[in-house]
């Protein structure tokens, strides 16, 4: 009755993954060690896809999830934060940034086993307590406290030192700890409930040798945040001075793509293409001091959105599932006055949308690491020899649209096996953000096939 059994549930296992055993013999991938024997999985299967069946089937008798393991191992061990020690964090591309505290919840250390060795994984579930948000109010899916919360305390003092803030611009952060300090020790402040008292939810993790720094739970800090769901990943965190409240705010004034020299002034993305004094009102806010090209504000009003293109042809493992890279940019003006976008140009000739564009790009590996995070431009003929340009205008209700490929702009990271990439397609400080699934297995060709014009059909029809 037992050889029966034993019998029965591995002919179950078996029929659950015989399709793809069919599907890979060809293409090569994954290993599943099976009773001794190895199963090779199709390598451009979807690994999410893949997780699901065998977790379907565990119960089946026969497979064992931890020892699934893969010829191209995704998991990639990186410095905390993605940084070495030559490395800064990008400020004037992060995505969400506030001034406040960082509580560890919960998480620690575990282990992966990554190529037969054991490295250290890191995990933990955070709490941000704002004080100021610098940048991304929109987009920080704001909690509101429950009456028992614990942190309450915390939550009413910072809410009692906002009152003093003015503007984030006057505002002297370096003098800012003391004053919480003074107020922490305040306990009447923790029996306080106000129904507006506001978090948000973060998260960190990462392969790494060594622990992650995180600060004090009662420090003022700045915190970059990143992520389209409502708990958002904590890309980076810096202690507060008086040198780098400077730098740091200097930094989020810069438009998005924009970075400071050496000497503290800004540089474009467009920098290293020459004379660019055209590309700019005659008096910007900013001023690139390499190419002269400048940056002022646009009218506020505006709306740059951004969807995905499906591709034509679907891949039978889902690897194109966002499509080969189109999306398409809408830019539209919602108000009832006609609106300037100075960082959108135009001649006489129309809109120079791909002279105007900047993509920042993020990738993250499975372990949810970030491993690039590049400024990529569209390709465009010379900007030297174009004629005086202006701002595009809007009028009331108007929408504007292009499509662009952002795999195919310049500086685009380079990229093997499957990652989740995010787009910001920035105008300026107007900007608009979307995820990408990547598969180099697929879109590497598919790249090469879109700027040789050969139509993009399946890949497997082999033309």
């Amino acid at each position: 009755m037992l050889e029966d059994s034993i019998t029965s549930n591995t002919l179950k296992t078996f029929f659950a993954v015989f399709p793809l055993i069919i599907s890979s013999f060809a293409l090569g991938g994954p290993v599943i060690d099976f009773r001794d024997k190895q199963i090779i999985i199709n390598q451009q299967a979807d690994p999410f896809q893949l997780r699901q069946i065998i977790n379907l089937n565990v119960n089946a008798g026969g497979i064992e999830k931890q020892r699934i393991s893969s010829t191209r191992s995704t998991m990639k061990i990186t410095p905390p934060f993605g940084l070495d020690e030559n490395q800064t964090f990008p400020w004037a591309s992060a995505e969400k940034v506030v001034v406040g505290l960082l509580k560890t919840k919960s998480g620690g250390k575990r282990n992966r086993n990554i190529n037969g060795k054991s490295i250290p994984y890191y995990y933990y579930s955070l709490e941000v307590d704002p004080l100021i948000v610098l940048r991304g109010e929109k987009q920080l899916s704001l909690q509101v406290r429950r009456k028992n919360d614990l942190r309450l305390g915390v939550s009413n003092a910072l809410r009692k030192l906002s009152k003093e803030i003015e503007g984030s611009v006057s505002f002297d952060f370096s003098k800012a700890q003391p004053k919480l300090d003074e107020l922490l020790e305040d306990k009447k402040l923790g029996k306080k409930f106000r129904d507006d008292l506001k978090y948000v939810r973060a998260s960190y993790n990462g392969v790494h040798e060594e622990e992650p720094e995180l600060p004090d739970e009662e420090e003022l800090v700045f915190i970059a945040l990143s992520g389209t769901s409502s708990t958002k990943r904590l890309a980076y965190w810096e202690s507060i001075t008086a040198t780098n409240a400077k730098r740091i705010k200097n930094l989020l004034d810069l438009p998005y793509g924009w970075s400071l020299d050496k000497q503290g002034k800004p540089v474009s993305p467009w920098s290293e293409y020459g004379e660019q004094s055209h590309m700019g009102e005659e008096a910007p806010l900013i001023l690139c001091s390499k190419s002269g090209r400048g940056f002022s504000p646009a009218d506020k009003g505006l709306t740059l959105s951004v969807s995905k293109i499906p591709s034509e042809f679907i891949q039978s493992n889902y690897s194109n599932r966002d499509g080969d890279g189109f999306v398409s940019l809408k830019l539209r003006n919602s108000t009832e006055f006609p609106l300037a976008i100075p960082s959108l140009r135009r001649n006489r000739d129309g809109i120079l949308w791909k002279e105007s564009l900047a993509c920042l790009v993020s990738s993250t590996t499975s372990s949810n690491s970030v491993i690039t995070n590049s400024v990529c431009l569209p390709k465009f003929s010379s900007l030297k020899d174009l004629e005086k340009t202006e701002p595009t205008i809007l009028e009331p209700g108007q929408e504007i649209s292009t499509t662009v490929n952002p795999l195919l702009f310049s500086n685009f990271p380079e990229i093997t096996g499957y990652s989740q990439l995010s787009f910001r397609f920035c105008l300026g400080k107007t900007v608009a953000l979307t995820t990408f699934y990547y598969n180099s297995s697929y879109h590497d060709k598919i790249k090469l096939r879109i700027r040789a014009g050969i139509p993009t059909r399946p890949i497997s029809l082999g033309d």
